[in-house]
């Protein structure tokens, strides 16, 4: 005998109908990009899809999606799955999907919130600290390049040739804050991943809130540093022909 076919868009409308009886709230089904969601009136997330290989082939995965105000946040209960059977009365799905995922998903909800408001104002705290170490790091001569990575944010400053410059580079690497930003000691998951201190890369380990101040003191050096007296015996070396650090050494001998 044949399995029946059946829609996961089919399923995901009886679903709705039957959520919105049973949950007190208007469930509607959305299609962003092929998939079927549920949407509750209150912003739960509820993703659906048929498995279509292994032994649970044809079965029906339900589980719960990011709420917009929470993307991204590690926390287990905003992840959880079940599987049913596509044959079963929408009721009864229902009541399984409000018991063993809705519950738990809705719980966690507020926590999520306030885990995702940290984690953009902790983003946003380090692209204020690269900003204005972008701005002082401009004075210098050279490019400055900053990464577009959102995960390992970076700044390199490089001169267009070695040794043109009181800074020849600067490369500021893994600005992060994360341990600013802590839960409570019961909270299983840790707001910012960590309560250590993370050191910013520049050639030496700075605490993150120290590089501004570090570039605007490159500057100012920079500014105010000659570095167009360099010893002749350091430039060229006798099997040089030329001077690596594009000085005019012969000029400078005939002025003397």
């Amino acid at each position: 005998m044949n399995r029946p076919e059946y829609s996961v868009g089919e399923i995901g409308a009886r679903l709705a109908a039957a959520l919105s009886t049973l949950d007190e709230q208007t469930w509607r089904v959305t299609e962003p990009h092929g998939r079927v969601l549920l949407v509750s009136a209150g912003g739960d997330r509820l993703e659906l899809h048929i498995r279509g290989y292994g032994p649970q082939a044809g079965r029906v995965i339900v589980g719960c999606g990011d709420p917009d105000d929470a993307r991204d946040v590690p926390m287990p209960e905003l992840g959880t799955t079940i599987t049913v059977s596509p044959a079963r009365p929408a009721e009864h799905i229902a009541a399984d999907v409000s018991r063993r995922l809705l519950r738990a998903y809705r719980a966690v909800r507020p926590a999520a919130r306030a885990w995702r408001a940290a984690a953009d104002a902790l983003a946003a705290a380090e692209d204020a600290v690269l900003d204005e170490a972008e701005q002082h790091l401009a004075a210098l001569p050279g490019t400055v390049e900053r990464s577009g990575s959102p995960h390992l944010p970076a700044l390199t400053l490089s001169t267009e040739h070695p040794y043109r410059g009181a800074v020849e580079q600067v490369r500021i690497s893994d600005v992060r804050l994360g341990h600013e930003v802590t839960g409570p000691p019961e909270q299983a998951v840790r707001l910012g991943g960590g309560r250590w201190p993370l050191y910013a890369r520049v050639q030496l380990a700075v605490h993150p809130r120290l590089l501004p101040a570090l570039t605007r003191a490159l500057a100012e050096v920079a500014a105010t540093t000659e570095v167009d007296a360099v010893p002749t015996h350091q430039c060229p070396h006798t099997h040089q022909p030329v001077c690596p650090h594009g000085h005019d050494h012969a000029t400078a001998r005939q002025v003397q």
